[in-house]
């Protein structure tokens, strides 16, 4: 079968392969980025595996905390010398493959047929960061995986209890700000987003996810490991790693985060990445995090389905849906 390669027949492609009960051919995904695309990516091979006649394989390209000026960077910095650049992490489903690789071998390590790109979230909502970087990063991508598809991944903004909203930016702010970014972005170039970040704070408008900011002080608690280990705030409306014990050289303390997702934010981000990218609804999705509840599992679910179907993403770019949906 000759592989697919278009935002317009994959989704289409999958659908109905599943409904002839047909062979599907693996289609493989990169994503370039950092913890974020981690994140996303955690669940995501469980995520699809769970449903019958979705095959995709998931490798990442990833640098902590790395902006899109870094990845041009380290691209041109190769470019220049082969034995330079080779700063990324490569997994592939979930296994690190190479700790010490160049964006380029990824690049060549697989035959990819989609491949996402997004800014570090400290970044996100400045529209200047993203430029000229973004359109340098496509331009590198296209050089080596010329007929693969390029997505954007959105990130979500970080938690109401996180010190970068008292220290940085408000969270329903930094949204309405990343949002607008991702959005130029993906219009601009006509590629489909991948609404994460979306889905974040639509879940975050709903009773079950709807966290309140709190005094606590993690500095200051006054919390002890081990007697206190189950007294951290608590986190269970939150979609974001809070609050967590961090052993240290001088003992354990109550560490705090607030940008990376937690299990549930994982799982909500994992599910829109496979609606996106299979064009099947995530309800279906039978796996879920031993950590999460049925309950919690399925309103993640509906609201990744509601938040994918309401950005048009899994029909490809409004102007592909006509083609793609018949919309």
């Amino acid at each position: 079968m000759t592989k697919l390669r278009t935002a317009l027949i994959l989704p289409l492609f999958l659908l109905l392969a599943h409904a002839l009960g047909a062979e599907t051919e693996t289609v493989k995904i990169l994503g370039i980025g950092n913890s974020f695309t981690n994140n996303a990516h955690h669940y995501l091979k469980d995520i699809c595996d769970s449903v019958e006649g979705v095959d995709i394989d998931i490798g990442t390209a990833t640098i902590g905390g790395c902006s899109l000026e870094r990845h041009v960077r380290h691209a041109k910095e190769q470019e220049a010398n082969p034995e330079t650049g080779k700063e990324y992490t490569y997994r592939y489903n979930w296994k690190v493959v190479a700790s010490k690789m160049s964006l380029k071998e990824i690049l060549l390590a697989q035959d990819w047929d989609v491949i996402s790109i997004q800014q570090v979230s400290t970044q996100s909502y400045k529209p200047e960061s993203f430029e000229p970087y973004a359109d340098e990063l496509i331009a590198y991508i296209r050089q080596y995986r010329p007929e693969a598809e390029i997505v954007v991944h959105e990130t979500w903004s970080h938690s109401v209890n996180s010190p970068r909203a008292k220290n940085m930016i408000d969270p329903d702010e930094m949204y309405a700000k990343l949002h607008a970014n991702y959005t130029k972005l993906a219009e601009e170039n006509g590629f489909r987003m991948i609404p994460a970040g979306t889905a974040f704070q639509n879940a975050r408008a709903t009773d079950m996810w709807d966290l309140q900011p709190n005094d606590f002080d993690p500095k200051n608690s006054g919390l002890t490991y081990p007697e206190d280990k189950d007294n951290l705030p608590d986190m269970s409306k939150s979609l974001n790693n809070d609050y967590f014990w961090k052993k240290t050289d001088q003992g354990w303390i109550v560490a705090t985060d607030g940008f990376h997702a937690n299990a549930a934010g994982e799982y909500l981000a994992g599910l829109v990445w496979f609606e996106v990218l299979s064009g099947r609804p995530a309800t279906e999705v039978t796996f879920k995090p031993e950590t999460l509840t049925d309950e919690q599992a399925a309103s993640l679910r509906a609201i990744a389905m509601a938040t994918v179907k309401a950005s048009g993403s899994a029909c490809g770019t409004k102007a592909k849906a006509a083609a793609c949906c018949g919309q």
